[in-house]
């Protein structure tokens, strides 16, 4: 069951999502304090978080920046204000989309999913001074923000060793699950070029070799 955590303060408006989204089989935290929002967002582990933009006391830019500070969480913002300024606004700080009241809970359901859909294929990697964003589903890779371009086997490559990192990938498991066929693969060196090309592009701490078994994902 996802996890939601519901920033609103009309507790009518809440109490009606949290309703709704619960039938749909989520699980949705409210907060209403202000106080104990932050607390809340960052001591709990939220798969998505539902922030509204007409915060009393504290303005959403604040929330938003200490946030996506500690969290990597996505937040669709809530809001009565439809400006395309505010929409530039409200991407460049961080959210990854938005609705506007008054709005069908049919269509933030399906926001909601879509959503959670991209983050479980998305992950950051952190290593030093190193930051990758990594998105399996559309083969985005951002290294310090810049977008890094890989090749097909490349990907295929790193897709297998990140999603096994808790383990050593032996170059059989590459082998077979990159090139499938092994009429394909007719030159054994084939593998250590794409890993160096990989470890180039992305960090070369990143990828060990196991002498005389394969490769391990570090994070």
């Amino acid at each position: 069951m996802k996890k939601i955590l519901l920033i609103e303060d009309n507790k009518e408006i809440s109490n009606n999502i949290k309703e709704y989204l619960e039938l749909e089989d989520f699980k949705v935290t409210q907060a209403f304090d202000w106080e104990v929002w932050l607390d809340t967002a960052l001591d709990k582990k939220f798969d998505l978080i539902l922030l509204d933009l007409m915060l009393p006391e504290i303005d959403w830019f604040t929330i938003a920046r200490k946030l996506k500070s500690k969290s990597e969480v996505p937040i669709i913002m809530i809001t009565a204000k439809d400006s395309i300024n505010q929409k530039l606004e409200w991407f460049e700080n961080w959210a990854i989309d938005y609705i506007v009241k008054p709005f069908d809970l049919r269509e933030l359901e399906a926001r909601i999913i879509a959503h959670l859909k991209i983050s479980k294929n998305s992950a950051k990697i952190e290593f030093g001074d190193l930051s990758i964003n990594i998105n399996l589903e559309t083969r985005e890779f951002l290294k310090s923000w810049e977008k890094v371009k890989i090749t097909t086997k490349e990907f295929l490559i790193f897709k297998y060793l990140f999603e096994n990192k808790d383990r050593v990938c032996t170059r059989t498991d590459l082998i077979e699950y990159v090139w499938w066929n092994e009429s394909l693969f007719d030159d054994d060196s084939k593998l250590d070029v794409y890993i160096s090309n990989l470890r180039k592009k992305l960090d070369k701490k990143l990828i060990e070799t196991v002498k005389w078994v394969g490769y391990k994902f570090i994070v």
